[in-house]
C-alpha cells in the first residue's frame, strides 16, 4: 500500500501560460516579419500608437522582446515599415488608375476620387499613416523634390506620382496654369481632410457619402479647370 502511495504522490502542478504569451515555434524569417506587422497594425489601431509597446507586441506574437528585435529595432521602425507598405499601394493606385486614360478633367475626377477611395478601402493602413503623429520618427528618406524619384521614400514617391499625372493635365490645358506643386497638394489636402474625417467621425450625422466625394471632387475640377478651353 506504502509504495502505491509512493507511486501516485502528487506531482508538481503544471503553471498554464495564455495562449497569447506562449512561445511560437520558430517559423521563416519573412512570416516572422509579417505576423509582427500585422499585430502591430491591429495593436496601434485598436490601442493607440503611443500606448502600445514592445513588451506588449511581443507577447501578442509568441516572442521575448529580445527576440522581436530581432526583426525591428524599435517601434518606430515597426511603425515606418506599415507606412512605407500603405505607400506602395497608394502609389500603385495612382497608377492603375490613370493606366490608359485620357487626359481630360475625367483624369483628374479619377485621381481625387480614387484617392478618397483608397483611404476609404483601407482605413487601418491611412489612419496610421496620416494620422497618427509622426514626431518621434527618424525617417531617413530624402526630402528634396528635386531628386530623382528612384531615390525618393515610398511617402514622397506616391506623392510624385500624383504630382506627375497633376503636371500632365497642366501641359495639355486641361489645368489652368498653376504651380504643379500648388495645384496637386491642394487636391492632396482635400481629399486628405475628408477622408480623415470619414474614417475618425464614422458617427456624424454625415451627407450621403457617394454624394459628398462627388461633390468635394467637382468643387476641385472646377476650381482647377482651364476656363479657355
Amino acid at each position: 500500500m506504502a509504495s502505491l502511495r509512493a507511486t501516485h504522490k502528487a506531482q508538481p502542478r503544471r503553471r498554464l501560460v495564455p495562449a497569447s504569451r506562449r512561445r511560437k515555434p520558430r517559423g521563416l524569417g519573412h512570416e516572422r516579419h509579417g505576423e509582427i506587422l500585422a499585430a502591430a497594425k491591429a495593436l496601434f489601431v485598436s490601442e493607440g500608437y503611443e500606448t502600445v509597446t514592445t513588451r506588449k507586441l511581443a507577447e501578442r506574437v509568441g516572442l521575448s522582446q529580445t527576440g522581436l528585435y530581432v526583426y525591428f529595432k524599435s517601434k518606430e521602425e515597426i511603425l515606418e515599415a506599415l507606412c512605407s507598405a500603405t505607400f506602395e499601394q497608394l502609389g500603385r493606385r495612382f497608377c492603375d488608375t490613370v493606366a490608359g486614360a485620357r487626359v481630360d478633367l475625367g483624369l483628374l475626377r479619377r485621381l481625387a476620387a480614387g484617392y478618397v477611395a483608397f483611404a476609404l478601402e483601407n482605413p487601418d493602413e491611412y489612419q496610421l499613416t496620416f494620422m497618427v503623429s509622426h514626431a518621434m520618427l527618424k525617417s531617413p528618406q530624402n526630402k528634396d523634390l528635386d531628386q530623382p524619384f528612384e531615390k525618393q521614400g515610398p511617402g514622397l514617391q506616391a506623392y510624385m506620382a500624383f504630382r506627375e499625372q497633376v503636371a500632365r493635365l497642366v501641359e495639355a490645358g486641361v489645368v489652368r496654369r498653376i504651380d504643379v506643386n500648388v495645384a496637386t497638394q491642394t487636391i492632396w489636402v482635400a481629399c486628405h481632410g475628408l477622408a480623415a474625417l470619414l474614417i475618425a467621425r464614422p458617427e456624424f450625422p454625415w451627407a450621403d457619402r457617394k454624394q459628398l466625394i462627388d461633390t468635394l471632387v467637382e468643387t476641385l475640377v472646377r476650381g482647377l479647370e482651364n476656363p479657355k478651353r
